[in-house]
């Protein structure tokens, strides 16, 4: 089936040539059979999804040096927290034009040949057709970025004779900024060129950045292993600060949440409550997740997991951080925490927090297309299918199905689909049951099957209606549209 690049999110790295390249993969798994048994670990793991991932080749545990020192020279700096002020919400943003701008630049001065740059100002044109949006797609942008970064990567590595990531780095260095996804050509500065990223950090070394940026859409549900809460500290005045500074991250105020979030941990400092102070730790990073401030996300992660003996929380918190590091195309580290997460969840019985994180990496795979993938997202399912947990089954059979779909077996895609539709309604889902069935109907136009694609936009547009997603809402219609022309 043919790549449609409106519609597909796919890892640069990834290469086009299906066929051959899965047969490579398959090739490669099958002479490492061997080497992977001899590798197993013992038995007494606490769950099947720890005993698993425990079977598997351990990704290398060293978390890469990740994070890039920010470049722009008109970023001021902040290595604290007590400052965030909500007049600084706009303050560090970088125009998305500038980027493109810095993008096209960057092409001319390494030379890129004609076609290789015609396939670049590809991606840039889909890019440039988002941002003049009023609600522009930011994953489809972060996705096209990458893949035009991939060209010119290769590119370099072959003029060189020597593997160049440089491109790619600069664009996982932009990802930890604070990007504004609206266009606006006045800002554009075209004597500024963006400068690549000299050097980086370890992960305690994370470069701070200034400021809370303006909330971006909260995470899918079914993407965040559930756990047990834990229980509210007996302190009443740190509970009161606790809950406190709940509702004002409930109530979309970062600033104000974090600064008694502060108090809070003042407080637990002085009690020696040093479980609570994880909490807060891992509540801070969650507000700095939430806002795409992944430097202090990430930081704030760590130091909770090194200051709690709480399995739970360890789960989630390894879970995050695998998600930022999936974002930045950190893959290693990325693998790592999920890793991490299976196996702290296994600690504590958790099995959707397993199965989660099992389709994080399972979806990894599929996208380095990876046959070991459906290994990952099988035993995901199985976990999940032992719990209540209707969205984490719903999360598990659309990445079956997305794999199915990318390894050319379309039948088996739209069972899973039909099967993350049931999911997903008894879930009272109506996004997902939406994306579910225009997902379907993807593959029912790809494989020349207008009549069914038709049928299923359809019953995509009634659960589209229920939800605010306006885009969806629109591609939805314009495909119907399609239909009646």
């Amino acid at each position: 089936m043919g790549l449609n690049l409106n519609n597909i999110y796919q890892r640069p790295y990834v290469v086009q040539d299906r066929k051959n390249l899965v047969k490579r993969k398959q090739d490669e798994e099958n002479s490492a059979a061997k080497a992977r048994q001899e590798e197993q670990s013992s038995s007494n793991s606490k769950s099947r999804g720890l005993q698993y991932v425990d079977n598997q080749p351990k990704v290398t545990p060293a978390y890469q040096k990740a994070q890039y020192e920010a470049y722009n020279a008109n970023l001021s700096r902040n290595t604290g927290v007590n400052s965030l002020s909500q007049t600084d919400l706009r303050s560090s943003n970088i125009n998305i034009a500038q980027i493109l701008k810095d993008f096209k630049n960057t092409a001319a001065a390494i030379g890129t040949p004609a076609e290789l740059n015609e396939e670049v100002n590809g991606y840039l044109s889909l890019i440039q057709a988002q941002v003049t949006k009023d609600n522009p797609n930011v994953r489809l942008i972060k996705s096209n970025l990458k893949n035009a970064s991939t060209i010119l990567d290769s590119y370099i590595s072959k003029t060189l004779n020597k593997e160049s990531k440089v491109v790619e780095n600069w664009v996982d260095a932009l990802f930890l900024q604070q990007i504004d996804f609206k266009y606006n050509e006045d800002d554009i500065n075209p004597q500024f060129l963006v400068k690549f990223p000299k050097g980086s950090t370890e992960q305690e070394e994370i470069a701070q950045t200034k400021g809370v940026p303006e909330p971006q859409p909260e995470p899918d549900p079914e993407e965040v292993p559930a756990v047990k809460t834990t229980a509210m500290p007996q302190d009443k005045e740190l509970k009161s600060l606790f809950i406190k500074s709940k509702k004002l991250a409930f109530a979309n105020e970062p600033a104000k949440a974090i600064e008694t979030f502060e108090k809070a941990l003042s407080r637990a400092s002085e009690i020696g409550d040093t479980e609570t102070g994880a909490k807060i730790f891992f509540e801070v990073g969650k507000i700095y997740d939430d806002h795409d401030y992944y430097a202090q996300a990430l930081k704030s992660y760590n130091k909770s997991i090194k200051g709690t003996t709480d399995n739970n929380i360890k789960t989630k918190a390894h879970y995050s951080m695998g998600q930022i590091y999936d974002e930045v195309n950190q893959i290693k580290p990325a693998l790592d925490h999920y890793y991490s997460s299976v196996a702290y969840g296994g600690e504590s019985g958790n099995l959707a927090a397993q199965s989660a994180s099992l389709t994080k990496m399972g979806n990894i795979y599929t996208d380095m297309y990876e046959q070991n993938a459906f290994d990952y997202l099988t035993t995901a399912d199985e976990l999940a299918q032992e719990t209540d947990n209707s969205k984490v089954k719903g999360y598990v059979a659309t990445s079956l199905a997305k794999a199915y779909d990318k390894f050319g077996e379309p039948q088996e895609a739209l069972k899973s689909y039909h099967k993350a539709v049931k999911y997903y309604s008894d879930a009272d889902s109506p996004l997902k049951v939406a994306q579910s069935y225009k997902e379907a109907a993807d593959i029912m136009l790809d494989y020349n099957c207008p009549n069914k694609a038709k049928g299923l936009l359809q019953k995509a547009q009634k659960y589209a209606r229920l939800t605010d997603d306006i885009n969806l809402m629109n591609e939805i219609n314009e495909q119907l549209e399609n239909f009646a022309a």
